[in-house]
């Protein structure tokens, strides 16, 4: 028989599964922009928490990719 517990456990693997996935990428852009990558890991593999910093890591990458444009427009 399954436990309450268990199941539950069992029912969180595919967001686990999706939140490493996620810290792998916020670890890339973390590098990239010069921020801290191992605070970008943790907090993107708590729970919901993970989410929506990594919805703040695609805008903050955005932001930055269109700062650095800007830039080179104005040198040019």
């Amino acid at each position: 028989m399954d436990t309450p517990i268990l199941q539950t456990l069992t029912s969180l693997i595919p967001m686990m599964l999706i939140q490493g996935i996620y810290a792998i990428f916020a670890a890339q852009v973390a590098r990239r922009t010069q921020r801290s990558v191992p605070l970008f890991v943790i907090l993107t593999l708590i729970p919901f928490l993970g989410m929506l910093l990594f919805v703040y890591v695609i805008w903050s990458t955005t932001l930055y990719v269109l700062d650095s444009i800007n830039e080179l427009k104005e040198k040019s």
